[in-house]
């Protein structure tokens, strides 16, 4: 597994898009041999959501580096679905200031 250029595929294996309009193109593609044996393909978003390749990921209000992924969690970052379905995160200081949801890692603890 490993990010490859080269050959480029006809489409990413997950989402179905051609490589020109998922970016394969320009980013490169992520080829796996572990999750499916045979072999796929996919491109850098796809990879990410499948957790072969992590990139870095900001708060989308403040722009606050998220933590790995577990660190992150323990601190109590969330996400949020805006209306195209993707997915934003949101550090726990903007939960709090932006959206009046303080201390979700205490609520979380007293259950």
């Amino acid at each position: 597994m490993g990010v490859e250029r080269g050959q480029v595929p006809e489409a990413c294996d997950c989402c179905g898009y051609d490589a020109e309009d998922c970016g394969m193109l320009e980013a490169g593609w992520v080829r796996d041999t572990e999750l499916i044996p045979a072999g796929a393909s996919f491109c850098h978003e796809c990879a990410h959501v499948l957790r072969l390749v992590r990139h870095a990921e900001f708060c989308a209000w403040c722009d606050t580096a998220m933590a790995d992924e577990s660190r992150a969690d323990a601190l109590g970052w969330a996400y949020f679905v805006d209306e195209f379905g993707d997915l934003h995160p949101c550090c726990p200081g903007c939960l709090a200031d932006r959206f009046g949801i303080p201390g979700r890692i205490a609520l979380r603890r007293t259950r």
